[in-house]
């Protein structure tokens, strides 16, 4: 049982509910149950199935929580109080700009597609208050680490066997995830690996979320005066990984997160020697990567930087003009979400977004994203404060220097697809901001 490794009991069944969640947005495809319907999730059934039960228990003890789960609730509080107000604002924003959009602006009429929305957003509260639940302490921590680079270490082998077709794989696999996408590496020219996600891009950000845990780590991380050659490796698994998905969003987010990340540390460790290696070593190690990467990575590269005649660039722009039409005709409320109407093909969720709530609905979303960010950092700032400059970050302090390092970068990735409404992604992310509000949770109970 977990809790004979140092886990408590009251944190085993969140904690192995948390790592089945992360597992399956990490390596299984969604699952297929009727055409009109859409795909579920082996983690939607896990989350909104527990729920349910836990409904029923709290029905079934007569509205009352018991004794251990109001202890619970009170160490949560003040952070359990920010996620839900969040979560009202994006749930009245909805409502308000559906009402607006079909009643008053006679744009279509609402249906399940539209409902689902409100599904989407309460699969993420469940996910980042499931997070906030659980007492992440060291061997919580562990676990969960050790699952994640479990999970990881899936991902590179079976990207690998995606790029070289080993026994002909991409055939056999290919009836489980989203055909259209899985053609990139059977008929794309050239062939781009998309892992278990439905499109390299998302795979390609993916990757992004995880260099960002490996480089704070390896830059703030305790490392006992030695070089950390295991993260260093898996740093540049991962880099690789990136490569053959040949997402150049992607690219650039690495890039950003390892200037940014550079910077950081080069300047919280004074310049000293240690951090400077490890950033030629950082530096050197990409560098290697990339003059060695495939003829096609150079060739989906330099067609993506020359704008004239670019495909991808000029398809981004028609949407783009498109979707800034439709919003400064409604540009308060914008149109509701309005699936029926409109195309969901945006490949800018901003402008996705403002559409469907306009400008006050897209603050709300910024506001989603920027609340853990913000947080995050004046905790950070408060803990280095009390060390000192130069010290190793403990645990707490690396999981939300990791969100706030990646962020950046999941901003501009936004720019040309989106993660909010890709429900795979976003659940990894919703993790990530789970465990942000959670390390400011330990720290409230241990001031």
């Amino acid at each position: 049982m977990f809790w004979n490794n140092g886990i408590t009991k009251k944190n085993e069944h969140r904690l192995f509910l948390l790592v089945a969640v992360m597992l399956s947005a990490m390596i299984l495809p969604s699952i297929p149950l009727h055409p009109s319907l859409p795909n579920i999730r082996l983690e939607e059934f896990l989350l909104f199935g527990i729920f349910g039960l836990n409904v029923l228990s709290f029905l079934k003890n007569g509205f009352k929580f018991k004794e251990e789960e109001k202890v619970a609730l009170v160490s949560q509080k003040k952070e359990l109080k920010r996620i839900i107000l969040i979560f009202i604002l994006l749930t009245v924003s909805y409502f308000i700009s559906n009402i607006y959009g079909v009643y008053i602006r006679k744009a279509g009429y609402y249906g399940m597609r539209d409902l689902m929305e409100l599904v989407t957003l309460f699969k993420y509260f469940l996910i980042i208050s499931l997070t906030l639940s659980i007492d992440i302490r060291e061997a919580e921590f562990d676990f969960l680490s050790k699952a994640f680079l479990s999970g990881i270490a899936f991902l590179v082998v079976f990207g690998w066997g995606q790029h070289l077709n080993i026994l002909n794989m991409n055939t056999w696999f290919s009836p489980y995830f989203d055909q259209q996408h899985w053609e990139h590496l059977i008929v794309g020219n050239p062939a781009r690996v998309l892992g278990t996600f439905d499109n390299p891009n998302f795979f390609g950000i993916f990757t992004v979320i995880t260099l960002s845990y490996l480089t704070v780590r390896y830059f703030f991380g305790e490392d006992r005066d030695k070089f950390p050659w295991k993260l260093f490796v898996m740093i540049g698994l991962v880099i690789k990984l990136e490569f053959l998905t040949i997402s150049r969003t992607a690219l650039f987010g690495i890039a950003l997160l390892f200037a940014l990340s550079s910077i950081s540390a080069f300047l919280y460790h004074k310049r000293n020697k240690k951090v400077v290696i490890k950033i030629v070593a950082l530096f050197l190690l990409t560098m290697v990567l990339f003059t060695t990467a495939s003829a096609d990575f150079f060739y989906r590269l330099h067609e993506g930087l020359d704008f004239s005649t670019s495909t991808s660039f000029q398809g981004h722009m028609d949407r783009w003009g498109a979707a800034v039409g439709s919003i400064w005709e409604s540009p308060v409320f914008g149109w509701g979400t309005q699936k029926y109407v409109m195309t969901t093909l945006v490949d800018n969720e901003y402008a996705l977004y403002a559409r469907r709530y306009g400008f006050v609905g897209l603050g709300v979303y910024l506001v989603f994203f920027l609340m853990p960010f913000i947080l995050g950092l004046k905790n950070l700032k408060s803990r280095i404060d009390a060390w000192g400059i130069g010290a190793a970050f403990d645990r707490p302090a690396q999981l939300v220097g990791a969100y706030a390092a990646v962020l950046p970068s999941i901003f501009v990735f936004n720019f040309m697809a989106g993660i909010f409404y890709n429900l795979q992604l976003m659940t990894i992310f919703a993790i990530s901001m789970g465990v942000v509000y959670n390390s400011l949770k330990c720290d409230s109970e241990q001031a």
